[in-house]
């Protein structure tokens, strides 16, 4: 049975606002190589409170928040050393996202 409409976009959101924060997370790590490729974070979504999300549909919600201006993508390719692999396209957080997110937060009493 289908979730009435209200109940997908608080989902939905939830999970928006989830990305945001291991985007942020992983800014914070001082990784070599900024940002979090698609597998990368739907690895750390999915060992955590989204189980259930598939690798497009992460890919989905990234691009929702890159189009909002809340992440941005990067493209340039480099080795990474701490990762031991060649990284390309990956996202980061911007400084939108992070008002966003810090303000979410604020409004749900959940600041970290």
């Amino acid at each position: 049975m289908a979730e009435p409409p209200e109940e997908e976009a608080a989902d939905l959101r939830d999970e928006l606002l989830e990305i945001l924060k291991q985007l942020n997370r992983a800014e914070n790590e001082e990784a070599q190589i900024e940002g979090l490729e698609i597998g990368e974070l739907h690895h750390k979504l999915i060992r955590g409170s989204y189980p259930h999300l598939t690798g497009p549909q992460v890919e989905t919600a990234v691009g929702v928040l890159v189009g909002n201006g809340l992440a941005r993508q990067l493209t340039d390719i480099e080795y990474a050393w701490d990762r031991g692999r060649v990284i390309g396209e990956r996202y980061t957080i911007t400084t939108q996202g992070k008002a966003y997110l810090l303000e979410s937060l604020r409004r749900t009493n959940r600041v970290e």
